[in-house]
């Protein structure tokens, strides 16, 4: 083999390392955000039960004040 063709293999096998570890970071990156699209899941539903929740309480929290603003 010349010397330019084993310069050839050096330089493929070298993208070809390149790749496998860049195919790596994104099969990494991809399960990560994998991970926080769950996870954001979780928070809605939680965000979503609380604001349910102080909307139904506001009124009456809204009363308290206004009574205790009322006796000041």
């Amino acid at each position: 083999m010349d010397c330019r063709g084993k310069k050839l293999n050096q330089l493929i096998d070298g993208c070809q390392s390149s790749l496998r570890n860049l195919e790596t970071k994104i099969a990494y990156l991809n399960d990560g955000v994998k991970g926080l699209s769950d996870g954001f899941k979780d928070f809605k539903e939680d965000i979503t039960d609380f604001m349910a929740f102080t909307a139904e309480t506001h009124p009456d929290h809204q009363t308290r004040i206004k009574n205790l603003e009322k006796k000041i």
